[in-house]
């Protein structure tokens, strides 16, 4: 059985959790008899490229120009689509397996795979297909159902928009794709964090929010449509895709694996006298709230025994900077350099506890698992797919996502107990491995093919 598997980008690029994922799975895969290739888009070049990596052969496709991000994620072909195009129609594949949907890796070449007779499959990582604000989080502060509604979502994108009467909203929404694709603004799919006060933008924005928001639930229904199968990796992303019209028989839940480390690290047994040692790894990006699990620590008291040690991933460098500032001439607050994938075993392992503030619904993340893998507890937000993971007081602790003083009383809570930790500790399973998700896919894929 051949497959294609779609990305937006790949390795050797700068790539994140989906990617991590794929390049496990895939040796996987193949001990199915499943023949991979992968299909990855190349933003900003004029030239198609073929190389291997990992063993597997790549093909980056050209966008060119670069586009837009909005409306909603690659409805309208990206320049140069038709080396894509010529490239997917040559390699004569039993299954089109796609894992983005943005404007690099969006409905245009989930469409196509469609016409030339694949059967389909679209793994949804993140909420991107259903929220406009990306996090669904209703106005950045409590947890959405992800019911896509042009008014509810608009008002909720943009504090612009609300401002507009209920009837002007639905009819702008329904403003023609040709119109709102010529448009100069915004460039970002995070809204309204891409415009700036006092622009074009600032007068503009009401009046786009509700086409794209219109445009992000047709792409949805699209999706359905020629796609034979869509996976949600997590519960809530299933609910909201179900929530959304998908038809269930077309839905999977199938949650992502990782590879145990190759060689076994023995986890830290904490000593009396000794801080709870606190780690966080991750981007600086307001999203995953560094800053609260920062302050929460500041805030702690001198006499408690605790360390924080943060291995960054660059993304946002003023959010970098502010964080530092905050920090200050804390001792207690370390930064620390990037890891690599080699290197997160041994770094997690030399930890008491990984924390994992983050402030909208994961998907996953990874990490809590390959955290679990080398029994080390978590400390996380009690969100989305964070909270699917861990289950508090038992493998780790749960705790309200945006109130910095329930991190507080958790972190000293877990540095005065002593037999919290042990506990936590034996309360961790064998986490889910890629082999389970391999397993499950050459199912689907399977019976796809009959």
């Amino acid at each position: 059985m051949k497959t294609i598997q779609a990305l937006a980008r790949y390795f050797p690029d700068k790539c994140g959790g989906i990617q991590v994922n794929l390049n496990d799975l895939l040796p996987k895969l193949r001990s199915h008899n499943i023949e991979v290739k992968i299909a990855a888009a190349n933003n900003g070049c004029h030239q198609e490229n073929t190389y291997e990596y990992s063993d597997v052969e790549v093909y980056r496709y050209p966008v060119f120009p670069s586009p837009k991000t909005q409306p909603n994620h690659g409805q309208i072909p990206h320049g140069k689509f038709e080396y894509f195009a010529n490239w997917l129609s040559r390699q004569q594949a039993d299954i089109y397996h796609q894992h983005h949907w943005e404007v690099y890796c969006g409905l245009p070449h989930l469409r196509l795979a469609k016409e030339l007779g694949m059967a389909t499959v679209v793994t949804i990582h993140y909420p991107i297909p259903i929220c406009q604000r990306t996090t669904l989080m209703f106005h950045g502060q409590k947890v959405c159902d992800g019911k896509i509604d042009i008014v509810r979502c608009s008002q909720c994108a943009d504090t612009l928009t609300s401002k507009l009467p209920v009837a002007i909203v639905k009819t702008i929404s329904h403003m023609p794709m040709p119109i709102l694709s010529r448009l100069p603004l915004p460039t970002s799919a995070y809204i309204p964090a891409s415009l700036d006060k006092g622009d074009l933008g600032e007068f503009i924005r009401p009046f786009l929010i509700p086409g794209y928001v219109a445009a992000r639930q047709y792409s949805l229904q699209e999706m359905a449509k020629y796609a034979d199968r869509i996976v949600a990796v997590c519960d809530w992303l299933y609910q909201a895709l179900l929530i959304n019209g998908i038809p269930e028989e077309k839905l999977i839940l199938s949650r992502c694996g990782i590879s145990y480390p190759t060689q076994k690290q023995s986890p830290r047994v904490r000593q009396p006298n000794e801080p709870l040692k606190v780690v966080f790894l991750g981007r600086w990006d307001i999203y995953k709230g560094v800053d609260i699990l920062v302050q929460a620590i500041k805030n702690l008291p001198p006499e408690i025994l605790i360390e924080l040690v943060i291995y960054g991933i660059t993304q946002d460098e003023g959010y970098r900077r502010r964080i530092l500032k905050m920090i200050g001439d804390d001792s207690r607050i370390h930064i620390k350099k990037q890891l690599t994938r080699q290197e997160l075993p041994e770094a997690l392992a030399n930890h008491d506890i990984l924390a994992v503030p983050s402030q909208w619904l994961e998907t996953g993340p990874l990490v809590v698992l390959e955290a679990h893998a080398l029994s080390v507890p978590v400390i996380g937000s009690n969100l989305g797919g964070i909270a699917e993971l861990v289950r508090h007081g038992i493998d780790g602790w749960l705790v309200t996502a945006n109130d910095i003083q329930a991190w507080t009383k958790a972190l000293q809570l877990l540095a005065t107990d002593v037999n919290l930790l042990p506990q936590l500790r034996q309360g961790i399973k064998p986490v889910r491995t890629v082999s389970m998700q391999a397993t499950e896919l050459a199912t689907i894929y399977g019976k796809l093919h009959r």
